[in-house]
């Protein structure tokens, strides 16, 4: 639960440095399931009497197996690496050690838990001579605070980055048609090339036929003037 809650809260935190949490529905997570199917099984495991203790470890193995197959098809975000390193620094210390996560005696009592060892089956508990204890639940939220637990260096690798997955992410470019359509725009105006000469060109054979056209209409217009005179010249002396 504890590192469930430092990961919600290390998300909100992009919110505070000024990225938009609307951004995450943009994140592009493939085979999205198999972490879900992980976490309703560990659930199940953990909250569900009856599991046989034995099934359990193996069970509890194998969905650590599930998430780092969820990793591998993610790896493209930001932070996998981070929270990767982290769940395989639990993994490596949960195998080690029977399926169960070894607890350090001290973090476990300054937690205010009793002795584990009667417990049948536990996601952390107090093991003797535990191997790879460093990788263990060696850090406590003392007894009295609030969610006073136990947890481990892989824990603190996952929450940090699932905040750093949030961090980024928040302030990433909203990608959609309206931005993207101002930036063609501008590329296409920016690549355009005026060649002088062929402006130069162009403008002479313009002003050429311009001037090419209205001499032939002034011409028209003249000898249209010249047949009326003409003609008007000559009604009168038939007239006489």
């Amino acid at each position: 639960m504890i590192v469930v809650v430092a990961t919600v809260v290390g998300i909100a935190s992009a919110r505070l440095a000024g990225g938009r949490l609307s951004r995450l529905a943009q994140l592009e997570l493939r085979s999205i399931w198999v972490i879900w199917l992980a976490i309703v099984v560990q659930t199940v495991i953990f909250e569900v009497p009856g599991v046989p203790a034995s099934a359990s470890e193996v069970i509890h193995l194998g969905t650590y197996a599930a998430a780092f197959v969820f990793l591998w098809l993610n790896r493209h975000l930001p932070g996998a690496a981070i929270i990767g390193t982290g769940a395989a620094c639990n993994a490596i210390a949960i195998a080690a050690n029977g399926g169960v996560m070894p607890a350090s005696e001290s973090a476990w009592q300054r937690a205010g838990f009793a002795d584990g060892g009667a417990l049948d089956f536990e996601n952390s508990n107090v093991v003797a001579d535990a191997n790879v204890a460093f990788l263990g639940d060696v850090f406590a939220i003392p007894a009295g605070w609030p969610l006073a637990n136990v947890f481990s260096i892989g824990d603190v690798l996952i929450v940090l980055g699932a905040t750093y997955l949030a961090h980024v992410w928040c302030h990433r470019p909203i990608s959609s048609n309206a931005t993207s359509v101002p930036q063609t725009s501008v590329t296409v105006v920016a690549d355009v090339r005026i060649d002088p000469s062929t402006v130069g060109w162009t403008a002479q054979h313009i002003d050429r036929a311009t001037m090419d056209a209205a001499t032939a209409w002034l011409d028209d217009q003249l000898r249209a003037c010249l047949q009326r005179s003409t003609g008007e010249s000559e009604q009168p002396e038939q007239a006489a």
